[in-house]
């Protein structure tokens, strides 16, 4: 009997049972999609890491004896000890059986080699890919915090959808429910018809999900490797685990056999008699707050479509809750897009666009062994070519050094803080110094006016330190750093806690403009600028920063920079180096925030449906309910003009509170972020994103509003007397 009576309520209440399949169905696929995300978004975390860095656990730099190598291997959670030698020295690799003990286990194995903890290195991104964090940093990081968040709420919101559908379908239901008990049936035979429909209707849409979902995701990481593919060097790979599959069957199915448990529940607080009268549904809200504004604007038909909303809030709220977070977020993140573009103008491409357009690095070569090599006369269609090389020395500077502004500061302490060391009343100050091949070097004295540009023997001195009181460093301003004097000069030195290797290096000329190249400088620094053969000739007890030559390079056109690279590389053949070009650069920055778009977009867009298919599942599920609401008031004299403004301003109202509550938020966020990024709130609204917030807040608007026309034409369709009747099943 229970069979027949399910098999034919799924046949007379298709578009009940077809809402269901399908809430099931998009639960099931983006349940499947979000995990399948996330976990080949963490498989390649931890393949790009192991890539780089290896996958070790953790290390011991320096050497060790074998004898030590075997105390080691007989901890009993070491795996293997494998001993390298790098460019740093020897280090030896730990690897583990079970990894959650690596802190645990290195400082019992230091104890008992009797090496101190300072030369134990742990793999701590690799660790924490697996959760496991050291002591002393016990709170996970805030982008894996963030992603578990995100997850869990998307999870949370899907299995909701479930739940409200079942929910809505089961009130529906009530009214017959309520004649069955009363004629006989007991709760365990309705509970076994509800689960067994449950089942009949959603076992299949959440297998077809599941695959759908992970099909998806191959379909996501195809994309993203087509995006930044080229630029990663190699692809991601599909991963799926039989873990996933099991999780969102197990999880869905759960969510639907609870959800269709509801019905027995309420029938238990509600006599037969109530349930036939449908005296649960006039009682279930003991109070309707008024609704003043509404009334006002729209008159009696607001006043029936706020209380109506009203009554079903517990319904919707998935909805407006979805559909408000799809919203902020996808504002929220445009508006940080804009912002970080406006910081990227700032701090990068529109900074330096004027300073290179091809950069080469070139390892283990000496500027002498490259400025031969290569040189603005070699290169066609170059406007200019400069090689140099990167040092860094300290000097001891007294405060009658200083310049009279910066003692207006307060002296140096008061700019520069811990930056600058001080001892004996004297300032231990940084000195990045910037080594230029010859011909570039007297090209750079001839811009600032320097006459004996050609000399060999000393150095340019760039005068200026950043005044932090009275600017922010995205408009910084400079002032003076020292006193400028004649035939001065500097002693400098290489080791920060010892003066040894002093060389004193007179300044030709002092300046406040940099060497044009694309270079970043420390704040609080009194950077100098010297030829190669002052260099070579004056600082033979001297060092490099790193045995690296840099070879900046600006093309006549933008269309030139291919041409030249390919002539840069064919100079530089057989050597090892590093190049980049200004062009590629930009594209792979823009490629990188379209994919940032694409994935935000489809986060919000994913939110965005799950509140829409919430709004679709309870508009169409509620036919029933609705049908006797609106026989009422036509009954009473209301017009189907009425009916049809009352389901218009329930569409406004819950396609409209997400944009209300979102707008002011967003403006919010904005002032608190530019004031955060010392930007100018004008220039951000002069790049506001108003055109995609537009086109997605009218893309809510539009699906609320079709849910509301499929929703209403069934109604309109309703005969109000057969509907009227509460003494037969429907």
């Amino acid at each position: 009997m229970w069979k027949e009576y399910s098999i034919s309520y799924i046949k007379n209440n298709k578009i009940t049972s077809v809402s269901l399949m399908v809430a099931a169905l998009i639960s099931a696929m983006f349940l499947s999609l979000i995990t399948s995300v996330f976990y080949n978004m963490w498989i390649d975390n931890i393949n790009q890491i192991v890539a780089k860095e290896g996958d070790w656990q953790a290390k011991i730099i320096g050497s060790i004896s074998e004898k030590e190598i075997e105390s080691i291997q007989s901890n009993a959670n070491v795996k293997n000890v494998i001993t390298t030698q790098t460019e740093n020295g020897m280090e030896t690799l730990v690897y583990f059986y079970e990894i959650r003990s690596t802190y645990e286990d290195m400082p019992k194995i230091a104890r008992l080699i009797e090496v101190d903890a300072s030369v134990i290195q742990y793999h701590d991104m690799l660790l924490s890919e697996y959760f496991i964090f050291a002591p002393d940093n016990e709170h996970p990081p805030m982008l894996l915090a963030f992603y578990v968040f995100v997850m869990v709420a998307a999870c949370i919101s899907l299995i909701l959808i479930i739940r409200n559908a079942f929910l809505v379908s089961m009130q529906s239901r009530l009214h017959q429910l309520g004649i069955l008990q009363s004629i006989g049936a007991a709760p365990g035979q309705i509970k076994t018809c509800l689960l067994q429909e449950a089942l009949g209707l959603c076992l299949l849409p959440i297998i077809v999900g599941i695959g759908c979902g992970a099909g998806l995701c191959f379909g996501a990481i195809r994309l993203a490797n087509g995006i930044a593919g080229a630029y990663r060097g190699e692809n991601a790979e599909f991963n799926y685990h039989i873990g996933l599959f099991l999780i969102t069957f197990i999880v869905s199915m759960l969510t639907i056999l609870c959800s269709a448990w509801l019905p027995a529940r309420n029938l238990s607080k509600v006599s037969p008699l109530q349930a036939i009268k449908g005296e649960e549904e006039q009682n279930s809200v003991k109070k309707v707050k008024k609704f003043l504004l509404v009334s006002l604007l729209f008159g009696i038909e607001g006043e029936l479509a706020g209380k109506s909303l009203y009554v079903r809030r517990k319904a919707l709220r998935t909805a407006t809750l979805s559909l408000t977070l799809s919203f902020f977020a996808f504002s929220i993140f445009l508006c940080s897009i804009t912002l970080s573009g406006i910081s990227t103008k700032y701090t990068y491409f529109e900074r330096y666009k004027d300073a290179w357009d091809i950069m080469v690095t070139v390892k283990d070569q000496n500027i002498n062994d490259i400025e031969g090599t290569l040189d603005i006369d070699t290169l066609n269609k170059a406007k200019s070519c400069c090689v140099y090389q990167k040092a860094l020395a300290y000097t001891w500077l007294t405060e009658g050094m200083l310049s009279d502004e910066l003692q207006a500061l307060g002296s140096i302490s008061e700019a520069a803080g811990s930056d600058v060391s001080v001892k004996d009343s004297k300032y231990q100050v940084k000195v990045p110094i910037v080594i230029l091949d010859d011909t570039s070097f007297k090209n750079y004295c001839e811009s600032i006016g320097v006459n004996d540009g050609g000399s060999e023997w000393g150095m340019v001195t760039i005068n200026r330190i950043w005044d932090n009181i009275h600017s922010n460093f995205r408009y910084k301003k400079y002032i003076p750093f020292i006193k400028e004097q004649d035939n001065t000069g500097f002693s400098l030195f290489q080791n920060k806690d010892r003066n040894d290797y002093m060389v004193k290096i007179p300044v030709l000329a002092y300046t406040d403009e940099l060497p044009v190249l694309r270079e970043e400088y420390a704040n609080y620094a009194l950077v100098q600028v010297m030829s190669a053969s002052t260099w070579q000739n004056m600082l033979a007890n001297m060092s490099v920063e790193s045995q690296e030559t840099y070879i900046n390079v600006q093309t006549a056109t933008d269309a030139a920079i291919w041409s030249v690279q390919t002539e840069i590389e064919q100079l530089l053949s057989g050597k090892n180096y590093e190049i980049e070009n200004r062009a590629e650069e930009k594209q792979f920055n823009e490629e990188i925030k379209k994919g940032y778009i694409l994935i935000m977009g489809g986060l919000c867009g994913l939110l965005a449906i799950i509140g829409l298919a919430n709004v679709f599942s309870n508009t169409l599920g509620y036919i029933y309910q609705r049908k006797r609401e609106f026989s009422r008031y036509v009954s009473v004299g209301l017009s189907p003009r009425g009916i049809k403004k009352i389901l218009c301003i329930e569409a406004l109202i819950i396609g409209g509170k997400p944009i209300v509550i979102t707008v002011p938020l967003t403006i919010v966020f904005v002032i608190f972020a530019a004031a955060a990024s010392y930007i100018n709130p004008m220039e951000f609204l002069e790049s506001m994103p108003i055109v995609p917030l537009f086109i997605f807040a009218c893309m809510i608007m539009g699906c609320v509003a079709l849910a509301y026309y499929i929703g209403g034409r069934k109604i309109y369709r309703n005969n109000i007397i057969e509907t009227l009747k509460n003494d037969i099943l429907s």
